[in-house]
């Protein structure tokens, strides 16, 4: 079925065939439950060369080595024949000699599989992960499919995805075909390729406007119990009171939700949740789940995900905003980016009247009887700085809790140095206006900028 949707954009960055990279995801002609990728290069300037697949990505804070997922992986020459290379590790691939590189050719296993085995490896949490069901469903989180080529991270994307012609792809990408058998996006970066989740299924999906925003919400549902149109009230009537929230923070025209409904003969899932992303979410609940706890859920998960648009997707360190997925550097400011925003998700629901009064305290309550599971003597900015090693993993989860509880006595603070006229939110959207999006502040001056922006000293 083609794509009827709304979402209108101009593609104002010209995209020449000498200076694209042309990537095709088939999902008609899968065997094993793998699907085959093609990546082809415009001219190479270096004769050495490195091509990785993410050891991470924004918003995961795990090592998941994505590489692993990988296998049958072949270079190219101009001529069609095979390269030598040297496997680094699970994600990097070294090249000698490569100015004739113009092509890699691989499979991709799903990660939802890996979860039912996790003997070897952590499972990748499910909503950063990847789905291959042939003739069911197609769960794409791009980084899990795609790699990149060190110095080329910058340059255009020309992605193209071979579908059966009776499914749909929920994501915020516009696609630029009429075909009903592939769809083609064009990306700006890596960066946005890596932004840029897409579901595959047959159409189940709405479209509609809330709070001056366009929405999709695709559905998964394996066994056809839910339709997207169950989900578009309480949809919303959240989206509009958090718009509202927000202000003039957000400046969000689309966004688009994948909601993939994990049934009894799924993959055995275990990471409930959802992924971040500028423009979407990717959000993995249960089929089993009663449409009042999924409606729940989704207020709770996709209004958290929702707040990322402002931190840290459009408010952040140089950590994040020239992030390396082959060797990423975390930043000390999960209590922000990631307590902030929990607060934010919990402090709009009683500000909109979603909630009410004993409903946040309760909430407030269980944040503080679960942040007593972890280390009260260990530094947020340490914890978070070295997140990725395994003397700290663990504390993790608490970004949620104890960081929650961090952001609303910074919030009280604030009310009480300014007798009211400035919160944490007021905080946030003048951090916001002093950097943004494009504009990252330095990671270890963070609490300076504070000070600056609230006119109160440390």
């Amino acid at each position: 079925m083609k794509k009827s949707i709304f979402f209108f954009s101009s593609i104002t960055m010209i995209y020449c065939n000498s200076q694209v990279i042309k990537t095709n995801i088939d999902l008609v002609n899968i065997k094993d439950d793998k699907v085959a990728v093609t990546i082809e290069f415009p001219k190479m300037k270096s004769s050495d060369v490195k091509f990785h697949f993410p050891k991470t990505v924004p918003g995961t804070y795990s090592v998941d080595d994505y590489g692993r997922f990988i296998e049958g992986i072949k270079f190219f020459d101009s001529k069609g024949r095979e390269l030598l290379y040297t496997k680094v590790n699970d994600n990097t691939y070294s090249l000698k000699n490569a100015r004739d590189l113009t092509k890699v050719t691989y499979l991709v296993n799903d990660s939802f599989d890996e979860e039912m085995d996790t003997s070897k490896h952590k499972a990748v949490f499910s909503p950063s992960g990847t789905d291959i069901e042939d003739n069911k469903v197609h769960l794409i989180n791009t980084h899990g499919f795609i790699g990149y080529i060190d110095k080329m991270q910058d340059v255009p994307y020309k992605l193209v995805v071979q579908k059966p012609a009776d499914f749909y792809g929920t994501t915020a990408l516009v696609d630029q075909d009429k075909s009903d058998t592939t769809d083609t996006y064009l990306l700006a970066n890596y960066a946005k390729v890596t932004d840029s989740p897409l579901m595959y299924a047959r159409p189940n999906f709405i479209t509609f406007n809330a709070g001056g925003m366009d929405l999709v919400l695709g559905v998964y549902s394996p066994t056809g119990k839910y339709k997207a149109e169950d989900f578009k009230e309480n949809l919303e009537k959240m989206v509009v009171a958090q718009k509202r929230f927000l202000g003039d923070m957000n400046t969000n025209k689309k966004y688009a939700i994948m909601l993939y409904l994990a049934g009894k003969d799924s993959p055995i899932i275990k990471g409930f949740g959802a992924l971040e992303h500028h423009e979407s979410t990717s959000v993995v609940l249960s089929e089993l789940m009663p449409k009042d706890d999924i409606d729940k859920s989704l207020t709770d998960i996709v209004s958290h995900e929702f707040f990322h648009t402002v931190n840290p997707l459009k408010t952040h360190s140089e950590e994040i905003h020239y992030f390396d997925y082959a060797d990423p550097k975390m930043s000390q400011h999960l209590w922000m980016y990631e307590g902030g925003t929990e607060y934010f998700a919990n402090l709009f629901q009683i500000q909109e009247g979603l909630i009410d009064k004993n409903d946040f305290l309760t909430r407030i309550n269980q944040k503080i009887a679960g942040s007593k599971r972890y280390k009260d003597t260990l530094p947020f900015t340490v914890m978070s700085k070295n997140i990725l090693q395994n003397e700290y993993k663990d504390q993790y989860l608490n970004v949620y809790e104890k960081g929650t509880l961090l952001t609303m006595c910074l919030d009280i603070e604030l009310r009480e140095l300014s007798k009211g006229e400035m919160g944490y939110r007021d905080m946030i959207r003048k951090l916001s206006q002093r950097f943004g999006e494009n504009k990252p502040f330095k990671d270890d001056k963070l609490i300076d900028e504070l000070v600056i922006v609230t006119g109160y000293p440390q």
